[in-house]
């Protein structure tokens, strides 16, 4: 027995080798990830302005003008088009350059979730992070998956540079009563994050005896008192969770503020989204004549996901999801695309990919996918917020 155990942690280790052989060769010399410059183009697509607009509040001497790039052309770091964006709010005095919450308006919270695995959650909860952050707001990604994908993508090593008490597992454990000492700051400015990694899986093991051990215990709600301690930093928290409906996912449901449940267009994964929304029904239920008050959620959206628009089953399904939850499927959808699976093969997202001169038309159609799908989340967090207007 304890051969095969020592089997598997042979292939544990060199796995791990792997992902941090691949983030060395694709971030020399640094051997850590680092965030490339936007165009010109880019910078005004996430300042709400299109090229010409964005060109012509450049003449102003005042503004920051980023690098130049060629002849006519410029480029921005991430920081700079923060800085660029918090000039053109003093400067004119427009709303739409100063998108963070204001007095009155409540921390957001999104969460990610679906008991089956392979829905793009991942996926779905990394690219809008970074796309909040492109768009001004101020982000915490919250990694409650023990595989640590998401924390892997943002370039920590989830053994290596994470450790034992850098998960939520501490706090979940009560040897903490603050989130502060967790959180981390990553190479985007404006997103920070709470990583994972396989010890997090605990968690999951010892709730259940604090709920046994400790009367009036209430495990789904510590997520929720823990954001509380770090909200005044941000506008918004997106919670990856595990494909599974543990103690983890029930923490981020009832921090949430809002759900989205990515679902590709596949009839195993239709009919796990119905067993997944019953399983959720019957324990917020319980969860209420216990509490005596039910969850409230400003927004619930399912997404779907890794549609392949040639294949004619995948547009069939996704009709009939649309159909049959008539108001519920966000419009827009998240295609397969081969920009976003180069980007995956990098530990790499599409607002991170530099793509080659020959794959301009193809990085361009996926992001206009990626960012449809975001916009319309955002959208949905402003209308939360009680803000006319679109994003």
């Amino acid at each position: 027995m304890s051969e095969i155990a020592d089997l598997f942690q042979e292939y544990a280790e060199l796995g791990g080798a792997v992902q941090r052989r691949i983030i060395e060769i694709d971030n020399r010399p640094a051997r850590a990830k680092r965030l490339r410059r936007f165009s010109l183009r880019e910078a005004a697509r996430y300042l709400g302005l299109d090229e010409p607009a964005l060109r012509r509040r450049l003449q102003d001497p005042d503004a920051p003008q980023g690098e130049r790039a060629g002849l006519t052309g410029r480029t921005f770091a991430l920081g700079e088009i923060g800085a660029l964006r918090r000039h053109l709010r003093d400067a004119t005095g427009e709303p739409c350059f100063a998108p963070g919450r204001g007095t009155g308006e409540g921390l957001q919270v999104v969460a990610l979730s679906n008991f089956k695995g392979g829905a793009a959650k991942t996926t779905t909860a990394l690219h809008l992070a970074q796309y909040l952050a492109l768009r001004g707001y101020a982000v915490l990604l919250v990694d409650l998956d023990s595989q640590a994908s998401a924390t892997a993508a943002l370039g920590l090593g989830p053994d290596d540079d994470v450790g034992a008490d850098g998960t939520l597992h501490p706090y979940f454990a009560g040897r903490i009563d603050t989130l502060a000492p967790l959180v981390r700051p990553t190479y985007w400015p404006g997103l920070d994050l709470i990583p994972a990694n396989l010890g997090l899986y605990r968690v999951e093991l010892e709730l259940p005896l604090r709920q046994r051990e400790e009367p009036g215990f209430r495990f789904w709600r510590l997520l929720e008192q823990g954001l509380a301690t770090v909200a005044g930093r941000y506008d918004v928290v997106v919670c990856d969770c595990p494909p599974s409906l543990g103690y983890l996912s029930l923490n981020a449901l009832f921090a949430a503020t809002g759900l989205v449940v990515p679902a590709p267009p596949s009839m195993p994964d239709f009919a796990s989204t119905a067993r997944f929304f019953q399983m959720m029904a019957d324990t917020l239920r319980d969860v209420a004549a216990f509490e005596g008050e039910a969850k409230r959620l400003d927004f619930v959206r399912i997404l779907i996901t890794k549609l392949n628009t040639a294949d004619r089953n995948h547009r069939r399904i996704a009709g009939w999801m649309e159909s049959t939850f008539a108001g519920r499927v966000l419009k827009e959808r998240m295609a397969a695309t081969t920009a976003l699976d180069m980007a995956g093969n990098v530990k790499r997202t599409l607002y991170e990919l530099e793509p080659g001169p020959g794959s301009r038309r193809s990085f361009e159609r996926a992001l206009d996918y990626m960012d449809g799908v975001n916009g319309a989340i955002e959208g949905l967090l402003r209308a939360a917020w009680g803000r006319e207007g679109a994003a």
